[in-house]
């Protein structure tokens, strides 16, 4: 496999740093990546394989500071949203004329989303609005993981509307995402797209590489202030919405 087989556990490595120190941002650049070395059909699976070691390690490393009421809201709507992702696409085939579509509506959401005033309201409505925020997210990330791919932008403003600021909001979504990225597995096999025997070498060294990156991140959180965090993590989700929208919505359109 040649130069792939350093290029990219090297970035593995790298984002996984940049996951354990923001929360996010590392997942979508790693796919990016792959995605100028491998086909969409072997990115997507090989992604979701690699990201759930990543989210896995990050979620143990992390584990105390984890909001668990707010995981269990997540993975309520995320089994029925992954039922009806899965069974779209295995209806409509491929989503080849659609994504770009869909990843506009993407892009558009995650830069909107973090500044949106929030409401004010009383404790019991904010009860509520927790719940249906983290069940209606959970819904979203699992309708939309398979054709996505990289879902940390998706599910992120839901975590900065709610006030999650470093530990909590890394080890929160970490949880979320390793939910999300088990749930593909089978999804693949399903639908035939997960092939080990091509991909096996390169899997084990990516997930070889995500481990020690994802310490290496933890290690250089406690030096990143709580303002700091807010800032580089609506930075990071500018930066990703501004991907998703214009590299793989806008410029993927097919002119008419």
């Amino acid at each position: 496999m040649g130069a792939i087989t350093i290029v990219l556990p090297l970035t593995a490595l790298i984002t996984s740093i940049i996951s354990g120190i923001i929360g996010m941002g590392g997942g979508i650049l790693l796919l990016a990546v792959m995605l100028s070395f491998l086909g969409h059909g072997e990115a997507i699976p090989l992604h979701g394989v690699v990201q759930l070691c990543s989210n896995t390690t990050r979620s143990i490393a992390f584990l105390k500071s984890a909001d668990i009421s707010a995981v269990r809201r997540f993975s309520i709507g995320l089994l029925p949203g992954a039922v009806l992702g899965t069974l779209a696409l295995f209806w409509i085939g491929n989503l080849e004329t659609g994504e770009p579509y869909l990843k506009i509506l993407v892009g558009m959401y995650v830069l909107i989303a973090p500044f949106v005033p929030k409401r004010q309201a009383n404790h019991c409505e904010e009860s509520n609005s927790n719940w249906r925020g983290f069940v209606g997210i959970g819904f979203l990330a699992g309708a939309m993981a398979l054709t996505v791919g990289a879902i940390g932008p998706l599910i992120a403003p839901i975590f900065a509307r709610h006030g999650y600021v470093k530990e909590r909001l890394i080890a929160t979504k970490a949880l979320c995402q390793t939910l999300t990225h088990l749930i593909k597995i089978p999804a693949f096999l399903f639908l035939g797209g997960f092939n080990v025997s091509t991909t096996g070498l390169l899997t084990i060294l990516m997930i070889i590489a995500v481990i020690p990156g994802t310490l290496i991140g933890k290690r250089l959180l406690q030096y990143v202030s709580p303002s700091l965090f807010v800032w580089m993590f609506k930075i990071a989700l500018v930066v990703a919405g501004a991907k998703v929208l214009i590299v793989d919505g806008l410029m993927k359109l097919n002119p008419t």
